[in-house]
């Protein structure tokens, strides 16, 4: 069952489901998502996507899956991870794990609904991420929902017999309340 945590037009979060643990764990070993992530040199069975989701819904961490709304089928999740309770910094990321959903604007909508709710509901101050270059399609779904590219790792990943950059993003509060005024 999914809870409407937070929505948008075409989406919303809600608090992962250990059930959903099979749909993850094949998103999770998809070369084409996996690159992304960083993690394609790993095996992710499906105990340890339901020991992470049982770890993540026992802790009440904001990990979301990412429903949508037409037909209540979970397509992706997004997530934050505090990484500073003091200056309010919190990392972001997630997927859409559906290859034939990708591409249909359901990411950066997610990212604009996670962003949104990191700082109307959690108050962060700093949201922030890291992008492998080659991901073209999230860098250009970061920038969408208003994030901005303040720098990058160079050689901070190798895949496929090379080296790749890693792009930072970042949106402050005060870069969301000025686009939320526009």
């Amino acid at each position: 069952m999914y809870y409407k945590k937070y929505e948008s037009d075409r989406l919303f979060l809600s608090p992962m489901n250990v059930d959903d643990h099979q749909i993850y764990t094949k998103w999770i070993n998809d070369e084409t998502l996996s690159c992304g992530l960083g993690n394609f040199r790993f095996n992710i069975t499906e105990l340890s996507e339901k020991e992470w989701i049982e770890k993540v819904c026992k802790n009440g961490e904001h990990h979301y899956s990412i429903i949508r709304k037409e037909d209540n089928k979970v397509i992706g999740t997004y997530g934050l991870e505090v990484k500073s309770e003091v200056s309010r910094r919190f990392h972001v990321g997630g997927f859409i794990g559906e290859i034939d959903e990708r591409g249909k604007g359901y990411g950066t909508e997610a990212l604009k609904l996670i962003t949104k709710f990191a700082f109307e509901i959690l108050n962060a101050e700093t949201l922030f991420s890291g992008i492998y270059a080659f991901n073209k399609a999230s860098i250009k779904s970061a920038k969408k929902a208003g994030y901005k590219v303040s720098g990058k790792f160079r050689n901070a990943y190798f895949y496929n017999g090379e080296y790749h950059d890693e792009i930072c993003v970042e949106i402050t509060k005060e870069d969301y309340l000025e686009s939320k005024e526009q």
